[in-house]
């Protein structure tokens, strides 16, 4: 059973580089996300420290200022707090005064603001305040503290003191509700860290977008050079390419090297097996034709049904190891055509000497077919020996390219030209329409072969010139 670790590299491993970077880029606007909001909460925090604790230490102050006993025994603070929320009921702002003395923590005074709330701040908190004061120290600094939400969510500040003209050892105790205030800078501040969060999630996603079109510039451009070299278009990748892909270029101009030389290994053994089957075969011919032995009329059959299939077979074996490259599927040849024409044209003048034969040849483009020179020549061979052969005085060959890919070759003559319902009856094996020209009817039928093996295709019709017109359509290099 595939462990969820295996499967969650597999599809990670899957993902290209622009949807890995994007991953990355999300998982890291996350994290950021998450820092700030840990962060923010943790700023929240201190916001009750360090904007309620200075007032609480000024109103400790102010207090500490204006404390006086009255005529009866009592407090008075004479002008009041500095502070007038100390006076106004439910306001946020609390006092109160607590007496140490005798390890009592009794309460004596309280700010008008705190009546609605009782004789105590809140559960606790006097008793928090208390309990740290030990009755044989004097301290004079100020403890600061935070009750729990659940009490009063209140910020507490206490100083030990003694009051001029009162006797005895006091607690002051000053408590503020730091919600409002820490709630509006709170608010400020999320907004702040929104703001910088978003800016900062944008960087990041825009540099992981950069990454990914830069990064893949290179990528591109040598799958572009791979597919040229497939094409034909290229002999080798010899671009200049970053150190880390560099490695792979070398490795694939390598695997190019070796599959040429794996197609012309297999080129020569195919000559070589041809070479070794024809000289027994023609012994046997010869045998046949001699009349030797009582069997003889009944091994020339079979010695031309041995010839054909020799024939046949080793013509697919040669062509099959090199038609995937010319559609495309392996790396291909490239072969000018127009020049290759040139030097068919001047050997059928050469042959045709005799008949005087006046061959043409139109080519107002000059295009590459993707694929090897031998089958080139001997397709368009075949066609303008054919032309030559049946036609008056007159061939004429055309080359165009009216399509991105793909070319063709059209040879006419001026002779008697073919019946349209004879055509596929002629590219049949071994057929022929002239029993009195020289051959063995196999011509047509291996060209078509050969064709169909580079996927292009072979059409016949009534030439201009009043005799045959064949036009042969190849692949061709962009």
């Amino acid at each position: 059973m595939t462990r969820p670790a295996s499967r969650v590299r597999a599809w990670f491993a899957a993902r290209s580089i622009s949807a890995r970077l994007a991953i990355v880029a999300a998982i890291a606007t996350l994290t950021l996300a998450l820092a700030a909001a840990g962060l923010h909460a943790g700023l929240t925090r201190q916001l009750a420290s360090r904007v309620i604790d200075p007032q609480l230490e000024a109103a400790l102050n102010d207090f500490m200022l204006k404390a006086a006993p009255d005529p009866a025994g009592g407090l008075t603070l004479g002008a009041g707090l500095a502070d007038a929320r100390f006076d106004q009921q439910g306001s946020g702002r609390y006092m109160q005064l607590v007496q140490l003395d005798g390890g009592a923590c009794r309460p004596v005074w309280a700010a008008q603001s705190l009546y609605p709330l009782g004789a105590e701040m809140g559960a606790g908190v006097l008793a928090r305040a208390c309990a740290a004061e030990d009755p044989a120290e004097r301290r004079t600094g100020t403890r600061f503290f935070s009750t729990q939400q659940r009490e009063s969510g209140l910020r507490i500040a206490a100083r030990t003191a003694q009051l001029p003209g009162i006797n005895g050892r006091f607690l002051v105790v000053v408590g503020a509700d730091p919600a409002p205030e820490v709630r509006a800078v709170g608010q400020s501040l999320a907004f702040v860290t929104a703001v910088l969060v978003a800016a900062c999630a944008l960087v990041v996603m825009l540099t992981a977008w950069a990454l990914a079109f830069v990064g893949a510039q290179p990528l591109q451009r040598l799958a572009n050079d791979v597919a040229a070299v497939r094409r034909g278009e290229r002999e080798s990748l010899n671009g200049e390419y970053p150190q880390e892909i560099a490695p792979l270029a070398l490795e694939l101009n390598a695997l190019v090297a070796h599959s040429r030389e794996v197609v012309e290994r297999a080129r020569r053994h195919v000559g070589n097996l041809a070479h070794a089957l024809k000289t027994p075969i023609a012994v046997l011919r010869n045998a046949v034709a001699a009349g030797e032995g009582s069997s003889a009329p009944y091994l020339g059959p079979a010695v031309e049904d041995m010839e054909r299939f020799v024939e046949r077979q080793l013509r697919r074996a040669r062509v099959a190891a090199r038609a995937d490259a010319a559609t495309g599927a392996t790396i291909a040849y490239q072969t000018p055509v127009v020049q290759n024409l040139r030097d068919l044209v001047f050997m059928m003048e050469q042959k045709y000497d005799e008949k005087a034969v006046d061959i043409q040849l139109e080519a107002p483009v000059a295009p590459t077919f993707r694929g090897e020179r031998e089958d080139l020549l001997e397709m368009a061979a075949n066609l303008m020996d054919n032309a030559c052969k049946y036609g008056r005085s007159e061939v004429r060959v055309t080359v165009a390219q009216d399509r991105p890919g793909w070319l063709s070759i059209t040879v006419e003559d001026d002779g008697p030209g073919i019946d349209p319902a004879q055509i596929e009856g002629a590219l049949q094996r071994g057929a022929r329409l002239d029993e009195a020209a020289p051959g063995q009817g196999l011509g047509l039928s291996i060209l078509v072969e050969t064709v169909d093996l580079y996927a292009g295709s072979l059409n016949f019709a009534r030439s201009a010139l009043g005799g045959l017109k064949a036009t042969l359509d190849l692949p061709a290099v962009d």
